[in-house]
């Protein structure tokens, strides 16, 4: 039995948690034995592939492929001997432990009692302050200062933890690195709960070296850096100089041992730049990125504009060369709307498995790209203050007629009659479906430019792009992964 077959056994013995968390914590240290790991935890990912739901087998095979290049990032991440001990630990303790293990019991619990699987993270925006002022961007434009009272910002992850078993947290903004009340700052949140992993959306211009040694000592904390494309694109949008400092703040963060990742928005004009060779090697290869998420811009937020979309056609050729660097160099890049049939479709309304997102001000909904709130349920402030919960949110009716729906698109349905997983948003692929969802719920736009995004709605604009997408991608489903003659 080779080091490999060992390491595999181990694994499906079921040993303790913490066992199994001390072996991974010092395999991955050595580069020998890390390869076992990395191999051990991939065959054991496809393995489980293959337990899933009742998917067609496609799809099983993208969320394999997904998490292969997963495991190759973190192998090669941790092959350049460039993050901290520190990080490593809370990266395997934490995900290990704490989120695949040991909160099983309370997911079946919560099942169990609300009939259906709680959320696995929030999104909080706890600030919509900012350092710069990038075009078209609401942060740059704001008249009102919001900042998230930090006792709500602590309960509402102690709230999760309980609640639900999460211990996976996104903060984005605003710029989170601004977030400051009562002289507590976000380090303050990072220190507090330690047994929680946090990814940040950030400019990443405010971490200097003494920030990413905190970061670095803290091990449960990875950015996600926003980038438009090169010098040029990111210091026309950003700012002069921006582009400077993003690359110091990079190479701040491999010094100090932090994980980071890039975070870009293709539109119509730039997604052939972010989807390119050489975007790509530059900051997988030569700045050493874990991770990058790709959020094709939604016309929503200050003066959305259905012209700064993708194309169908666009996002079509961005669904299969994204997917040829996930399957042919294993690289970690996923798409909100394109690589759905990894994530098992639409992740939003708190869906077993999904998240809900809660903003500065308190305003609480189902998605940051759907700017909605339940006209009950849509403010933190007065459901902590009735005495409410979590759980009462993520019940209320606008959640519950999204989840209601994914059930009926695809989660319900018999693999061959699975919904199209390459459309999987309600808000940007089956406009018409959430429009009646918003009517029906009475669910209350969030600002001005989400009563625009419903005009697009009325006026058969968004319908119309949604037409024109599934003309391209029903064929595509039915044939690859339905395997309709």
């Amino acid at each position: 039995m080779n080091l490999e077959e060992k390491v595999l056994n181990i694994m499906e013995k079921g040993p303790s948690s913490k066992f199994i968390t001390s072996i991974i914590n010092m395999g991955l240290r050595n580069s020998r034995t890390r390869k076992a790991l990395i191999k051990a935890l991939e065959e054991s990912t496809y393995k489980m592939s293959l337990k899933g739901p009742d998917r067609p087998e496609k799809l099983k095979e993208d969320r394999y492929y997904m998490s292969r290049a997963l495991l190759n990032s973190m192998d090669r991440v941790l092959s350049s001997n460039s993050i901290s001990r520190e990080c490593i630990r809370k990266l395997v303790g934490i995900f290990l432990s704490k989120i695949f293990v040991e909160g099983i019991h309370t997911r079946r619990e919560f099942k169990e009692t609300h009939g259906f699987r709680p959320p696995s993270f929030v999104t909080i925006s706890p600030t919509n302050v900012c350092n710069l002022k990038c075009k078209g961007c609401y942060a740059g434009d704001v008249y009102t200062r919001h900042i998230l009272n930090y006792e709500i910002f602590d309960r509402i992850i102690t709230d999760m933890k309980r609640e639900f078993a999460a211990h996976f947290f996104v903060i984005s903004g605003g710029e989170p690195f601004m977030y400051k009340d009562k002289d507590k700052t976000l380090m303050d949140i990072l220190a507090k709960h330690d047994d929680a992993y946090f990814m940040a959306y950030t400019n990443g211009t405010l971490i200097n070296k003494e920030k990413a040694e905190q970061l670095g000592k803290l091990g449960n904390f990875t950015p996600a850096i926003s980038v438009e494309g090169f010098e040029k694109e990111t210091d026309e949008r950003r700012g002069k100089g921006v582009w400077k400092k993003i690359m110091q703040a990079m190479d701040n963060l491999k010094e100090a041992g932090v994980m980071f990742g890039i975070s870009v928005t293709p539109c119509a004009n730039n997604a052939d730049i972010l989807l390119s060779d050489k975007f790509i090697d530059f900051f997988f290869k030569e700045k050493g990125a874990f991770y990058g998420w790709y959020f094709q811009y939604m016309p929503i937020g200050r003066n959305p504009s259905l012209s700064l979309m993708v194309t169908p056609e666009q996002r079509v050729q961005m669904y299969r060369r994204i997917w040829k660097k996930v399957t042919e160099e294993r690289i970690f890049i996923a798409d909100f709307w394109n690589s759905g049939t990894a994530s098992d479709g639409c992740m939003a309304a708190a869906r077993g498995g999904g998240y809900f997102y809660i903003m500065w001000d308190g305003t609480i909904t189902p998605c940051v790209f759907i700017p909605f709130a339940d006209k009950n349920y849509g403010n933190i402030y007065q459901v902590y203050s009735r005495g409410e919960t979590l759980t009462d949110v993520i019940k209320s009716p606008l959640f519950s007629s999204i989840r209601k729906w994914q059930f009926s698109y695809w989660i319900n349905q018999p693999k061959e009659k699975c919904g199209n997983l390459l459309a999987p948003c309600p808000i940007r692929d089956n406009s018409k479906v959430f429009y009646d969802i918003v009517k029906r719920t009475e669910a209350e736009p969030v600002d001005d430019g989400a009563k625009t995004y419903l005009s697009f709605i009325e006026e058969e604009k968004m319908p119309e792009y949604n037409r024109k997408y599934n003309e391209l991608t029903d064929p595509v489903w039915d044939k690859e992964y339905l395997k309709k003659a």
